[in-house]
């Protein structure tokens, strides 16, 4: 039996350890500000949190009502078996299911969201990793390197089909891996769009925030 950390929002207690975390933990509190501040947010509906890990951030905007039901998704079997773990701990099994593949083969077809966030990995490639955190001893590559954005151009041309007319994608990207411009030619054909981006409102630097909608929303965003 893995010997579980356990961190409190709002009464529910996500479980993980350090060697799952990778950035998420910290971030989750500035999605939660981020997303609550948005001036036209998504509507508290489904919530998917891709590349999860333990489930912090979708955990979070769950607990703070920004979310009515949450879906997260992770290649990594110990990092599914923790998410899991959370949701049995609390008595959510109900509000949460989690699944387990590579990008978005687990989701069955019938998942669609309001609200899809990620703090997914941020490099193209250990050089860039490394080159920006050349003191950071904990750069595990599955964690941190998306090689070539293989992982993010698979995810853009799938997720579409996942997401709700009117619905909202959040990528927290780093500005020493990339910056919006990076990711405008991959959506090419995928029927997304830039809606915008910003900065985090309370951690670390050095991030930002990518929005991204289908190319037929009705709806106003507005940041």
């Amino acid at each position: 039996m893995v010997d579980y950390l356990t961190h409190n929002w709002n009464g529910i207690e996500v479980s993980y350890t350090r060697e799952l975390d990778g950035g998420g933990l910290e971030a989750a509190d500035d999605c939660v500000a981020v997303i609550r501040d948005l001036k036209r947010k998504p509507k508290p509906g489904r919530i998917f949190e891709w590349c999860c890990g333990p489930g912090f951030i979708g955990y979070a905007l769950l607990a703070n009502g920004l979310g009515t039901s949450l879906c997260l998704s992770d290649i990594f079997p110990p990092a599914v078996d923790c998410a899991r773990h959370t949701a049995k701990a609390n008595n959510i099994e109900g509000k949460v299911d989690v699944y387990l593949g590579d990008n978005l083969e687990g989701l069955p077809d019938h998942e669609k969201f309001d609200l899809v966030i990620s703090n997914p990995p941020q490099f193209q490639n250990r050089l860039m990793l490394e080159k920006v955190f050349p003191h950071e001893t904990k750069t595990d590559p599955r964690i941190y390197v998306d090689w070539e954005w293989k992982l993010h151009k698979k995810f853009f041309r799938e997720i579409r089909d996942h997401l709700n007319p009117n619905g909202l994608i959040a990528l927290i990207e780093c500005s020493g891996g990339a910056h919006v411009e990076t990711f405008r030619p991959m959506l090419e054909g995928t029927g997304l769009v830039i809606a915008g981006w910003e900065w985090p409102h309370l951690r670390i630097q050095d991030m930002f925030y990518l929005y991204i909608r289908r190319d037929d929303a009705t709806e106003r965003f507005e940041i």
